[in-house]
């Protein structure tokens, strides 16, 4: 596997020889943690549809043997630019995001409404031919920060809503709509949930916390015994199973949201969920 200065110097030596490439700026440049060796890199251009082509990298970083076009498939997450995303035989991965000065500068300055995490909120320059570029380095992730309160109106609101989908939940699994039931616990249930416990962490550390990409740092940054209760959510495609994880999700929410409701000084809406506990009991006994 090629190391860090290899792809560096390989990427430079590409974008040398390339006159539509006017700088380069690396970008998500977190540590390099097992098992993911992946660089990133935003190229300044001025022909951006030259990079259309999805042949334009196929050669010149090694043998190439995945290519996705992220910008085909998902647009609004790539304003005005083309993105490579490429695996290589090597193990190693290079993402190149293609674009305008103006469109990276929008990007540099938080100006896109549309946030993407995977792109990452990291930068330096490592070339510019021309000096077209202001001084670019930012080197702390801004986007995975979490520090918000709620206000009592946001808390009940969520939690009208996390038992709206629970019970959608239980619907579908009642039903045996497996898909169905599968999305509303893994991605309506999970999102109000991780909510719920990203409150708890910010409220219970007091300053603001790298909850990581999709949450990934709950592991180490939730108490031990939420955190084993929060790895009984994920069941297998047994109904037994799915409906013991709604049983963990609806434990986990009252332990976290009391303690949420706690720390911000207003009641926890316990009619409410034991109503609507109550009311699914009912459902599965039809």
């Amino acid at each position: 596997m090629r190391t860090e200065n290899e792809i560096l110097d390989i990427v430079l030596d590409t974008v040398r020889a390339d006159d539509a490439v006017r700088a380069v700026i690396r970008t998500d440049l977190l540590p390099v943690t097992k098992y993911l060796y992946s660089y990133q890199f935003c190229f300044i251009v001025d022909d951006i549809e030259k990079y259309d082509d999805d042949k334009i990298f196929e050669t010149c970083f090694g043998k190439r043997v995945l290519l996705y076009r992220g910008d085909k498939n998902y647009p609004e997450m790539f304003p005005g630019a083309k993105a490579h995303l490429m695996v290589f035989e090597d193990g190693i991965t290079l993402v190149i995001n293609t674009m305008d000065k103006d469109t990276f500068l929008s990007r540099f300055n938080r100006e896109n409404f549309y946030e993407n995490v995977w792109i990452g909120d990291t930068y330096q320059k490592i070339l510019d031919k021309d000096n077209i570029l202001p001084e670019i380095e930012r080197l702390e992730e801004t986007q995975t920060i979490f520090a918000d309160t709620p206000t009592k109106e946001i808390f009940d609101n969520t939690c009208n809503e996390f038992w709206w989908v629970m019970k959608t939940f239980a619907e579908y699994t009642l039903r045996k709509e497996l898909p169905s039931a599968m999305f509303y616990l893994n991605v309506a249930v999970r999102d109000l949930l991780n909510k719920m416990l990203r409150w708890h962490i910010y409220l219970e550390s007091g300053k603001p916390v790298d909850m990581g990409v999709l949450d990934s740092k709950l592991e180490e940054l939730l108490e031990d015994e939420l955190f084993a209760l929060y790895k009984k959510t994920y069941p297998s495609a047994d109904y037994d199973q799915i409906w013991s994880a709604f049983n963990a999700v609806a434990t986990l929410w009252n332990k976290v949201g009391n303690m949420v409701a706690d720390s911000c000084g207003f009641p926890y809406p316990e009619k409410t969920e034991i109503e609507m506990m109550e009311f699914i009991a009912r459902l599965k006994e039809n």
